[in-house]
């Protein structure tokens, strides 16, 4: 189908977008230490992230069948896009509640993550579409040196400001809310300019969406149901990390607003050195070797910020960390593109992010009582260990045999 759009005009607006959308990402970085300072509790804190699992993991495969059975889905695509970025306007007048502020944010993150999960169901099948697989490792570490040097600049920028501004609070943090809302909306412009083509509904074929049919994914391809548990497992540590590592850091280490938005740059400054280095193994060895090779590596990150609790060093580690994630990212995600067959991609791909939104709602959920039970430091190193065994699942579990040519889902 990407013969039938403008791939060039696609590929430098989704550039484009990201840079105005990496400005927005920035700013709300900085919203699990907002809740913090309004008085959220640890297990607030983890609700942040347990919000946008819950509604992912109920609306994602719905909304995946929805969109599966629809073939002008332009207008979802932005619709969604538009009121998810909007809602957010809500973070900047939680401050003015007389009580209840800190429940307030979960509550906006909760509603703003119903037009998210719709927004997904379109946006993720949509890069098979008008994106030549041949141009995709490129594009993806386009988008990722673009996401990586913007957030770099503009979380430690925004730290930095923050930092210096904090007798001013929270008016600091709603000044910034409102610089990411103006910000997320050009990003915005940017998306709707996109050559987006109907995708043709072949009324011939029927497709079981069933719970059976569901099912069926995992049974008829081994490389689908590979990516998918392999996944799951592994990514347990990074998501449990989402709320631990502000908790960790702040409560137990003492950083503040200035430290978390050098921790940001420096993070994402990783990224773009990762971004430049990872293409060219993933066309010299491919995804998959690519893929199990960085996240083997990846698992040395938990056990170095928890064996060496120094806010310093662990500037160090997250500048490896931040190099490293990219082989993960990029491959991961045109490996799964190649798993799903166009006829049942939207559903695959919708029961892969409701199965990974469900991994995520119960990794965060046990961060608080986790950190009661044995502390913050010794939770994050056997997140490393966790993370350790997710990798190696990669190495004994392989998505494709050796020497085998990718599959889809039929």
């Amino acid at each position: 189908m990407t013969s039938n759009v403008n791939v060039e005009r696609n590929v430098r607006y989704l550039i484009i977008e990201l840079f105005w959308a990496a400005i927005a990402s920035a700013g709300y970085s900085f919203a699990a230490a907002y809740v913090i300072r309004l008085g959220g509790s640890n297990f607030i804190v983890s609700l942040i992230t347990t919000a946008a699992a819950v509604v992912n993991a109920v609306t994602t495969i719905p909304f995946a069948a929805m969109m599966e059975r629809t073939e002008k889905r332009k207008p979802w695509i932005f619709g969604s896009l538009i009121a998810f970025r909007m809602l957010h306007i809500f973070l900047i007048f939680v401050p003015f509640l007389p009580a209840w502020r800190a429940e307030a944010i979960v509550v906006i993150l909760l509603v703003a993550n119903l037009p998210v999960a719709l927004f997904n169901a379109g946006w993720l099948p949509m890069f098979e579409d008008i994106v030549p697989i041949q141009r995709r490792a490129r594009l993806f570490s386009a988008r990722n040196v673009t996401l990586g040097a913007t957030m770099m600049a503009g979380t430690y920028v925004f730290g930095l400001l923050l930092e210096n501004s904090h007798d001013l609070f929270p008016l600091n943090y709603q000044l910034l809310f409102t610089l990411s809302l103006i910000t997320s909306m050009l990003s915005t412009v940017y998306v709707m300019k996109l050559d987006i083509p109907d995708t043709p509904i072949d009324h011939t074929v029927q497709v079981d969406r069933s719970i059976k049919g569901m099912l069926t994914l995992f049974s008829e391809s081994k490389p689908y149901s590979a990516i998918t548990w392999n996944t799951l497992i592994f990514n347990i540590a990074p998501w449990a990390a989402i709320a631990l590592q502000p908790i960790y850091f702040v409560r137990e280490l003492g950083a503040t607003d200035q430290w978390l938005g050098i921790w940001f740059a420096i993070t994402n400054g990783g990224a773009i050195l990762g971004n430049l280095i990872w293409p060219r193994m993933m066309e010299k060895h491919g995804f998959q070797k690519t893929m199990t090779t960085a996240a083997l590596l990846s698992s040395l990150y938990f056990f170095a910020i928890g064996a060496v609790p120094d806010l310093t060093l662990i500037l160090v580690f997250s500048l490896l960390i931040g190099m490293i994630n990219p082989g993960i990212d990029v491959s991961h995600f045109n490996i799964l593109l190649q798993v799903c067959s166009p006829q049942r991609r939207a559903l695959a791909m919708g029961v892969f992010v409701t199965i990974m939104n469900l991994g995520l709602m119960g990794s965060s959920l046990i961060v608080a009582p986790m950190i009661d039970l044995i502390g913050a430091q010794a939770l994050v190193i056997a997140l490393g260990g966790l993370r350790l065994f997710g990798a190696l699942l990669f190495v004994f579990n392989p998505i494709f045999k050796k020497g085998t040519e990718p599959q889809h889902v039929s």
